[in-house]
């Protein structure tokens, strides 16, 4: 007698389970008394019995209220005939019948960790990963704050930094539990830090290339490139380590989220723009030039070039008296 491998798959699409059967009949439904209990409550106490009969499988309802959708047929019916591989629902279950020579899938080979993740992964590189960090956030405080602060202050205000990475981490964390059965913590720790401090760098560049060029669009085209490339490999670490997707769609959907949000902040941008402003927006920090990037000019030179901006003609002319 032929086995038959029943596919059982729950309206919760990631749970499946398989049963085995060599019986010439098999009865499926809700009920206790069947061979195939389902729990799906649209699903009803005898629903269908599936029989050994000239060398094949037939399925037949037999008396479901919400009756028996053949996908292959793609049409509700009372009775089908079942091929290896045929699908059936019922209520919100899926069904999916084999035999035991049904063709699988190649095996998938196990891809090894990137050398870069195997390294941050390690306790003493993660530990020593934040301690850098938060030295270098504790710094970016000092250096962006206005007025003398104290170690206390400094110390609460790196805090931050590293509240947003341990939130973060464990977020991902948890996601690459429930996907790989690994949280793998230490390496999100370790990447989301890294992106951190890559991030005020490219702040810090961007800031320069606007103060370099004179000109705010520079500064926000630099920022957006180098943030856009960043939070994309930062994303796309991310997934590597928490799921099982594909290089190519990890890039692809890691680039659209950037590219979207930086679409989003300049429409933004643009909207609340005004032609005038009676309430200029200044910057706070001066960025002194570490680096010439322009040539400079003389202060005779600039003299020279300005004098004529507050030049009035002799003969202005006036409204005519009435």
């Amino acid at each position: 007698m032929a086995k038959l491998i029943i596919e059982i798959i729950h309206p919760l699409r990631f749970l499946r389970e398989y049963r085995t059967f060599d019986a010439p009949q098999i009865r499926i439904g809700r009920g206790y008394d069947n061979d195939l209990i389902l729990g799906d409550p649209h699903v009803s106490p005898a629903h269908l019995v599936v029989r050994n009969e000239e060398g094949g499988w037939v399925v037949e309802d037999i008396g479901g209220e919400n009756g028996m959708y053949v996908r292959k047929f793609s049409k509700v019916a009372e009775r089908a005939r079942l091929d290896s591989g045929d699908e059936i629902i019922i209520g919100r279950t899926r069904l999916r019948f084999f035999s035991p020579e049904h063709p699988v899938a190649a095996t998938k080979l196990l891809v090894p960790a990137h050398p870069f993740f195997q390294r941050i992964e390690k306790p003493v590189n993660a530990w020593s990963i934040l301690l850098v960090c938060a030295m270098i956030f504790t710094a970016h405080v000092y250096m962006t704050s206005i007025e003398d602060v104290s170690i206390l202050k400094l110390a609460s205000g790196s805090l931050g930094f590293l509240f947003a990475a341990f939130a973060w981490a464990g977020a991902w964390a948890f996601i690459g539990r429930m996907i790989q059965h690994k949280t793998q913590f230490a390496a999100q720790l370790s990447l989301v830090l890294l992106f951190l401090v890559a991030g005020l760098m490219s702040v810090n560049v961007s800031e320069y290339a606007g103060y370099s060029f004179n000109s705010v669009v520079v500064e926000i085209m630099f920022a957006a490139a180098l943030l856009g490339v960043l939070g994309t490999a930062f994303l796309a670490g991310n997934m590597t380590l928490a799921t099982n997707v594909s290089l190519r769609k990890r890039i692809a959907v890691c680039s659209s989220i950037f590219l979207g949000i930086i679409a989003i902040l300049t429409l933004l941008y643009y909207s609340f723009k005004d032609e005038f402003n009676p309430n200029p927006m200044y910057f706070s920090t001066l960025k002194p030039p570490f680096a010439k990037v322009l040539p400079d000019r003389s202060i005779d030179r600039f003299l020279t070039e300005t004098a004529g901006i507050f030049d009035f003609p002799d003969k202005i002319k006036k409204p005519a008296a009435n």
